[in-house]
């Protein structure tokens, strides 16, 4: 194969422009620095080749923008990588991370775990500039950028946050990046939110917040109203769900409690039957306008722009009805064993954010005890 003195300028100026490589001599054994000539100037890739043959190629950059030298210093740097064990030709940038975790979790964990990383790294990554970046590049700075640009609230961005690291991490575990690069993101810290959930709806409020969303949102959203149930577990609703005998709706996809059955009250029950109605058993219970379920994309704005309509507090979203129906049951009287059951939470969970409201509870029962 013929060398060419690519690290002179000179020389690179007279190449012609071409899709191969013009390779120079070998810098180290096996390894080579090649140039690629293009209309607008050229870039630089290395290339190694292990003893059994195979070969190896890594894009390094823009040779306007990194002298020869550098580049042969990056062609080492990435030999004592893959020497290393890490192997960054398949998964190379953000987005490839996130998509191997995805992949990996489906594999490993199941589609409901897998669904819900894929969904979240698709409106919160996938088309963001964060997702070309390679993961030998990535900074801390860029990643609290990215976070800082997300819209939602501090402890949606933690729970992004979580998964991106989660994704990242999966990387280094699999060598597609060395383990120095963990850096970055485990010094991004999350932001500290309150533990007790105080944006609360009392009931006017939420009908007020239905009475001001389009017609076709408010059998969704008063549903939330009446139901402790996490929109995504009443958006996997289907027909086959719900047994009107029974007054009660079997949860079959949810973030944690799947198989629980909630009792429904009169009034939840007839909203639920009048939705299923002439429906067939698998399709959506409570359906989107084009008859497919509901998603996060599809009822978060309705809800912001009618929360604000409605002149109701900043924040509010559709886990604030979640939080503000449990609240109800609470403050009511029901034992937070049940309560936790068909919310599908736990029972510290339960103690965590409202056991402020227990103890309001507890205090006026035992006044009634006084002699």
């Amino acid at each position: 194969m013929a060398r060419f003195e690519i690290d002179k300028v000179r020389v690179r100026n007279r190449l012609a422009v071409r899709r191969e490589p013009y390779w120079g001599a070998p810098i180290a054994r096996g390894l080579f620095v090649g140039f690629r000539k293009l209309d607008g100037g050229g870039t630089w890739i290395a290339r190694q080749r292990d003893d059994d043959g195979r070969q190896r190629y890594n894009a390094i950059g823009h040779a306007d923008s990194i002298p020869y030298d550098d580049a042969v210093k990056a062609a080492h740097a990435w030999a004592k990588q893959v020497d290393a064990g890490v192997d960054t030709s398949e998964v190379q940038t953000v987005e490839d991370a996130c998509k191997a975790y995805v992949k990996d979790r489906r594999r490993e964990v199941g589609d409901a775990n897998a669904d819900d990383a894929d969904g979240r790294f698709t409106r919160t990554v996938y088309g963001h500039t964060i997702a070309k970046v390679k993961l030998a590049k990535l900074r801390a700075e860029q990643i609290k950028a990215w976070r800082a640009g997300l819209d939602m609230s501090d402890a949606s961005k933690n729970r992004t946050l979580s998964a991106l690291k989660a994704a990242l991490n999966y990387a280094v575990s699999s060598r597609y990046v060395e383990a120095g690069r963990a850096i970055e993101w485990t010094g991004v810290k999350p932001h500290e939110v309150t533990t007790r959930r105080d944006l609360y709806l009392n009931r006017e409020q939420r009908r007020s917040l239905v009475e001001a969303l389009p017609e076709g949102a408010r059998p969704f959203v008063r549903a939330l109203c009446l139901l402790p149930l996490r929109p995504g577990a009443l958006a996997a609703a289907t027909v086959a769900d719900l047994s009107a005998r029974r007054a009660s709706l079997r949860i079959t996809t949810d973030k944690a409690g799947e198989g629980r059955v909630v009792a429904l009250s009169p009034e939840a029950k007839k909203l639920l039957q009048g939705q299923a109605k002439s429906k067939l058993p698998a399709a959506p219970l409570i359906a989107y306008d084009d008859g497919s379920p509901w998603h996060k994309e599809r009822w978060k704005q309705p809800i912001k722009k009618a929360a604000k309509a409605a002149k109701l507090p900043a924040g509010v979203c559709a886990y604030t009805l979640r939080h503000s129906v449990i609240t109800d049951m609470l403050v009511g009287g029901m034992d937070s064993l049940t309560v936790a059951r068909m919310a599908g939470t736990s029972l510290a969970m339960i103690e965590k954010h409202y056991g402020h409201l227990l103890h309001e509870h507890a205090a006026k029962a035992m006044a009634g005890l006084a002699l």
